[in-house]
């Protein structure tokens, strides 16, 4: 049986009874889908995540990949799935038909994200990636750019990565030293890029690098920075596969997880043979690699989520299968299942709760994107794009390192069964723990949220999002079951708030206290989205109880995993706001030596 578990009816209790996705059908782009074909596509997403995906998760653990004579060798059933994904519409699935893509709304990408990373994270990256680059030539390049490469991407026979990082900028991006020289109708691109995702391998006939690079002469800074097009092959006068484009493969990283995720160091123009095409308007690169770049922190989120989710699956399967211990309170005579433990019952409903609260907030967010995207009226269009931009930060972060968490705690289910590699859970923590890491690590993603997401257009980002949560509370007060709980999430939104209002006084005043806490302050917009998202559910639940009988166990999940969630984590959410805002000065102040 495959590794991948999960539960169908949650996802469809989100998509349906919670955002009511169905909805989106009504907007002028999707009128010709209904909530009926939507449902097929999740269905058949997950069928093909379990059949055709997820036995590339253990068959890339086995043979790994090869690094040969500056070639990466990957195992062959990749490439056959990976043209599969391509052909049958999985890249494209959110795209415009005029280039091979399906037509979906935006959120159904991220929906069948869940599933592919969910069966194989380091294969579905490879894909993922794929589509992140066509669209961004879709988006920004010429016609004959578009034409060249992006139905070729989206169809499985390309693929494509994005190449930022440089041995001495990271995340600094202005310190970016790769140049394009301008020759004919491209440029000449000469520099090195390293930690680039499935930046070399054999799973297809080309690979498309979408490169940031300044163009000679071009001002210092990011102000300086454009984007290429740099394509491992060049194409021949038909469009056919031409020669080796000069981008070599120096090396690949040794690392503790995604063994079957090549991460290439790169040498673009070592002979003086790499051409590159401009992609969009000279300087204006980094702005236009920030659509890919917010892709992938979304879907850094989206692969700390589902990778908690069959983790908590392969736990729960595991608890209600193996036999150990007494029952403590003498129900029965002998030894029981584990799940009877008061203990290993807690860690499953804390995962529960934290797998479907990332998953609503997720798939809510990108709900959101496609209203601000499409939606009725340029007021609702700005207001959702607030909120899209405010959680997307929250999204990689929280749900990254809530998804490493939760991965530890199936792990914790197993006992020393689950180190062990008879089951796949240690296999997700490890592939797992580096969300945090990449797309800007959680630290970065913590000041973008309390920086400039709380200044920009003055406020307008948390407004939008203040505005909902209290559209939430409002609602649900009084609620005759939940009404106590939602009035606990309005207390710890009201410190949120005056901890936010502090912070940003402090952002501008004392910029050493206020970087000092802003990873803490997000954690604690994280915990109040999560606690929303679980009584969202939570109410819908307990309404449709009354209708079909209180004994409903699938309902009375929802609600119970929404009030021990919040009775466990707002407590700290407040205290941990307060802790934002303390006076203490010991991690500005103290000496480095004294470390």
């Amino acid at each position: 049986m495959t590794h991948f578990k999960i539960n169908q009816k949650d996802i469809f209790f989100i998509l349906k009874e919670q955002l009511g996705y169905g909805s989106l059908c009504s907007l002028k782009r999707y009128r010709s889908l209904t909530e009926e074909t939507l449902d097929l596509m999740v269905t058949e997403a997950i069928r093909f995540a379990k059949k055709a995906v997820a036995p590339l998760n253990e068959i890339g653990e086995e043979q790994g990949i090869r690094y040969e004579k500056g070639q990466v060798l990957c195992p062959p059933e990749f490439a056959e799935v990976f043209r599969t994904y391509g052909q049958d519409g999985w890249t494209a699935a959110a795209r415009d038909p005029e280039y091979g893509g399906q037509g979906f709304p935006h959120m159904m990408r991220i929906v069948v994200n869940d599933f592919m990373y969910g069966a194989c994270q380091s294969f579905n990256m490879a894909p993922s990636l794929t589509h992140g680059a066509a669209h961004l030539i879709e988006s920004f390049g010429t016609g004959e750019l578009k034409k060249a490469f992006v139905p070729r991407m989206y169809n499985g026979t390309f693929s494509g990565t994005m190449c930022l990082t440089e041995p001495d900028a990271g995340s600094n991006l202005a310190a970016t030293q790769t140049v394009a020289y301008p020759e004919g109708d491209g440029y000449k691109i000469k520099g090195s890029k390293i930690f680039i995702s499935w930046g070399d391998h054999d799973i297809a006939d080309n690979i498309v690098h979408l490169v940031l690079a300044r163009i000679d002469g071009a001002p210092e800074g990011v102000g300086g920075i454009s984007l290429f097009v740099v394509p491992k092959y060049r194409l021949d006068d038909h469009g056919g596969v031409g020669p080796f484009n000069d981008v070599v493969c120096t090396g690949i990283e040794d690392k503790l997880g995604l063994h079957a995720s090549p991460t290439a160091a790169l040498s673009f123009g070592a002979k003086d043979g790499c051409v590159g095409y401009l992609c969009g308007e000279p300087n204006r690169g980094l702005a236009h690699m920030f659509q890919m770049m917010n892709s992938a922190r979304i879907n850094t989120g989206v692969s700390g989520m589902t990778l908690a989710s069959t983790a908590y699956q392969n736990a729960l399967e595991y608890t209600r299968q193996r036999v150990q211990g007494k029952d403590p309170a003498k129900r029965k005579d002998g030894y029981v299942l584990i799940i009877h433990h008061p203990d290993v019952r807690r860690m499953l409903l804390w995962m529960k709760a934290s797998v479907d609260g990332m998953r609503s907030m997720i798939y809510t967010a990108a709900f959101w994107a496609d209203l601000a995207a499409e939606g009725q009226d340029e007021q609702s269009r700005q207001h959702y794009q607030a909120l899209t931009d405010f959680m997307t930060p929250i999204v990689k972060a929280y749900c990254s390192d809530a998804g490493f968490r939760v991965c530890e705690t199936a792990m914790q289910c197993l006992g020393g069964y689950g180190y062990c590699r008879d089951y796949p859970i240690e296999q997700y923590l490890r592939d797992a723990k580096i969300m945090s890491l990449y797309e800007g690590t959680n630290g970065i993603q913590a000041i973008d949220l309390m920086g400039r997401k709380m200044r920009i257009n003055d406020g307008a980002m948390f407004a939008a999002f203040a505005k909902e949560m209290e559209n939430f509370i409002d609602a649900h007060r009084d609620h005759d079951h939940l009404g106590g709980h939602v009035r606990d999430l309005e207390n710890a939104f009201a410190r949120v708030r005056e901890m936010a209002d502090e912070m940003r006084r402090r952002s501008k005043d004392d910029p050493l206290q206020w970087a000092s806490y802003t990873y803490p302050a997000l954690l604690c917009f994280g915990d109040l989205v999560m606690v929303w998202r679980l009584l969202d559910m939570a109410c819908i639940a307990w309404d449709r109880a009354q209708k079909k009988g209180r004994k409903n166990d699938f309902f009375r999940g929802k609600v119970a995993q929404a009030t021990f969630f919040a009775d466990m984590v707002l407590p700290h959410t407040i205290q941990r706001a307060g802790t934002c805002t303390r006076q203490g000065r010991e991690i500005v102040e103290l000496a480095d030596t004294a470390f």
